[in-house]
C-alpha cells in the first residue's frame, strides 16, 4: 500500500511544490525589484545633474534629511571617487554611513550598480549606486551618488508571502495526499468486487 501511494502521491507532491516555488519566487522579485523605482530615477536624474556639473551641496540643497532608519522616504547621498561622503539627504544615526568599497569598485567600472545595503544590522536598504563625472579636460571630477530607501515595508510583505504560499503548499499536499489515499482504495474496492463477480 506505502509504495503505492508514493508512486501515486510523489508526482503530483513534486509538481506542487515546484508550482508553489516559482509562485513565491516570481511575487518575492516583483516586490524587491519595485522597491528600486524610486530610487532609479533620482539615481539617474541626479548624476545628470552632477555630470552637468552642479555641486553636490547644491544638489541637496532644497532636499530635507532622512533618516534612513526611521523613515520609508527616498534618500539620497554623493560620495567622492574616493567614496568619501561629500552631501546627502540620507542620515543613520547622525552620520551618513560609508559605502562598501566592493560597491563602489563595480559601480566605478560599470557605472551603475543596484544592491541590498545593510549600513547598520536592523537597516536595510534598496540601493541603486551609480558614478558620475563632470568637467572637461583638467577639471574633471567624478564621484558616486547613491539613492536609497528602507525596505522593511518589503520584506513584511515578503514575510507574509511565504506565510501564504508555505500555507497553501501544505494544504495542497494534504489533500494530494488524501485523493491518493482515495483513488488506491476505491481501486483495491473495485478488483476485490471484479474477483467476487467473476468467481
Amino acid at each position: 500500500m506505502q509504495k503505492h501511494l508514493i508512486k501515486n502521491w510523489l508526482p503530483l507532491a513534486v509538481a506542487s511544490t515546484v508550482i508553489m516555488v516559482t509562485v513565491y519566487a516570481a511575487v518575492q522579485q516583483e516586490y524587491r525589484q519595485s522597491a528600486n523605482d524610486p530610487q532609479i530615477q533620482l539615481a539617474e536624474d541626479g548624476a545628470a545633474y552632477l555630470s552637468a556639473g552642479v555641486s553636490p551641496t547644491a544638489l541637496f540643497a532644497a532636499s530635507g534629511r532622512v533618516d534612513m532608519h526611521a523613515s520609508l522616504a527616498s534618500f539620497a547621498i554623493v560620495y567622492d571617487d574616493s567614496g568619501k561622503p561629500v552631501a546627502a539627504s540620507g542620515y543613520l544615526n547622525g552620520t551618513v554611513p560609508q559605502l562598501p568599497a566592493g560597491v563602489i569598485d563595480y559601480a566605478r567600472t560599470n557605472v551603475t550598480d543596484r544592491i541590498t545595503w545593510q549600513p547598520a544590522s536592523t537597516t536595510r536598504v534598496a540601493a541603486i549606486v551609480r558614478h558620475y563625472r563632470s568637467g572637461t579636460g583638467s577639471t574633471t571630477a567624478s564621484g558616486f551618488i547613491v539613492t536609497g530607501r528602507n525596505i522593511r515595508e518589503i520584506e513584511s510583505r515578503e514575510h507574509q508571502l511565504a506565510l501564504i504560499v508555505g500555507f497553501a503548499w501544505l494544504a495542497i499536499m494534504v489533500l494530494t495526499l488524501l485523493v491518493s489515499i482515495y483513488s488506491f482504495v476505491a481501486e483495491r474496492r473495485e478488483k476485490e468486487i471484479r474477483k467476487i463477480l467473476e468467481a
